[in-house]
């Protein structure tokens, strides 16, 4: 059956704007496996290059099962970025439309050091600094208390002293100290035994809130602690946070 001169034309129409429809369209990224062996995964790096910077959402204390994403920044626009977990490359993210920031795909936490970095042509960058995950719930929790007080006036200095149970000392355990709202640990310590002392000097009005600590072996980290409420009295705008109000993110 022969088609009329119009219908050719129209079906030729349709088939040019599906084509231009398909050139137009963005290019989602493709997420993937990092290459096999050592040497791909090595690269060849960019010696004093600005290194990326990783971070972690919700936060990078997080409890078992919990799922977390991911990010990375890179100073330059780039199309390559790769996850490292531990020193090895865990996954790969290919666009052809470059960009200077990237999340990875959301997973179930798994507690390790993680890094990441970017390409700029057939060169990678550095890695990241470290971001360390603590995944809870491994342990029991320990205890915190505060001295001289949880109620003190803006300038005293105050002790906070976290403690774990004496069965679990044996290895080298480091422990945290985690405020409310804050997404990553405040403090961080490694003593020799089974507690630590973590400090707040001369205290003002932002100090006041509500802590806990945590102590971990290789990124596995016991429960919380109970809560503790620090209240600041005497300064300018000594007193506590109100309920709910989230604390400051660290610089990105």
């Amino acid at each position: 059956m022969n088609m009329s001169p119009i219908v050719a034309s129209l079906i030729w129409l349709g088939l040019c704007l599906a084509q231009i429809a398909a050139a137009g369209a963005p290019s989602l990224p493709s997420v993937g496996s990092c290459p096999s062996s050592s040497s791909e995964q090595k690269g060849t790096s960019m010696a004093g290059t600005p290194k990326p910077f990783i971070w972690v959402e919700p936060g990078s204390v997080v409890p078992r099962e919990a799922h977390v994403r991911f990010c990375c920044r890179s100073p330059w626009r780039s199309g390559s970025f790769q996850l490292w977990k531990d020193g090895s490359c865990s996954f790969q993210i290919n666009s052809s439309r470059e960009q200077a920031d990237v999340c990875f795909p959301n997973s179930v936490a798994a507690a390790g050091s993680y890094s990441c970095r970017y390409s700029r042509g057939l060169h990678w960058s550095e890695l990241s600094a470290p971001l360390e995950l603590l995944v809870t719930g491994h342990f029991s929790q320990p205890s915190l208390c505060g001295a001289p007080s949880t109620v003190v006036s803006a300038g005293d200095t105050v002790t906070l002293l976290c403690q774990a149970l004496s069965s679990y000392y044996k290895p080298k355990l480091t422990f945290f100290l985690l405020k409310a709202g804050v997404p990553h640990p405040v403090q961080r310590q490694s003593p020799e035994g089974h507690e630590a002392n973590f400090t707040l000097p001369s205290v003002k009005a932002e100090d006041a809130g509500s802590y806990s600590c945590i102590y971990s072996v290789g990124g596995r980290a016991s429960s919380p602690s109970d809560a503790l409420h620090l209240e600041v009295t005497g300064g300018k705008d000594a007193h506590p946070p109100k309920p709910g109000k989230r604390g400051s993110r660290g610089a990105r």
